[in-house]
């Protein structure tokens, strides 16, 4: 079996290991990972299991949080557990399938792309790259989404990114 990374919050299957009693006898040992760990499941029914409910990533999906060029959905969440401090380049899909940067949106439609997809504070925050104007328009854009009361978890970890960023 291949090495996988967890996709949820927990998983648990099951791995063959010698008796503790009668280390002659194998036994069943349920084991428990969490998302972004890296796991060797070496019993096929599990991973069969583990791979019918896409609880794990692909072969390929696992090269690219490897290589921390990840940007699918859950990304932020497997690259804080794992603590990944980088966020990956920020990518917002336009309607007809076409990547388009966020230095190619104006503020407005980011704004308008952050009510209507009801972004989470982390969605929101990685919305915006490592250089102060990409950073200010995505803080100018909140603002605009909500009528100047921005979310202060995006607030707070945007203007930590700006500081970080002079």
């Amino acid at each position: 079996m291949p090495e996988v990374i967890v996709k949820h919050r927990l998983i648990t299957w099951f791995r063959n290991e010698p008796s503790a009693v009668n280390p002659d006898e194998t036994v069943r040992l349920e084991k428990i990972n969490t998302i972004g760990e890296k796991v060797d499941i070496d019993d096929e029914s599990s991973y069969n299991r583990l791979v019918e409910l896409d609880a794990v990533y692909t072969d390929e999906t696992v090269q690219e949080i490897e290589d921390e060029t990840f940007k699918g959905e859950g990304a932020a969440a497997v690259y804080a557990a794992r603590g990944v401090t980088a966020s990956p380049p920020p990518l917002i899909e336009a309607a007809e399938g076409e990547g388009r940067q966020v230095d190619d949106l104006s503020v407005e439609e980011l704004a308008e792309y952050i009510t209507a997809n009801s972004l989470t504070v982390d969605e929101t925050v990685s919305l915006a790259g490592d250089d102060v104007d990409s950073i200010n328009r995505v803080l100018d854009a909140e603002n605009l989404a909500t009528d100047n009361d921005p979310r202060k978890g995006v607030e707070k970890a945007l203007e930590a990114k700006l500081a970080a960023a002079q």
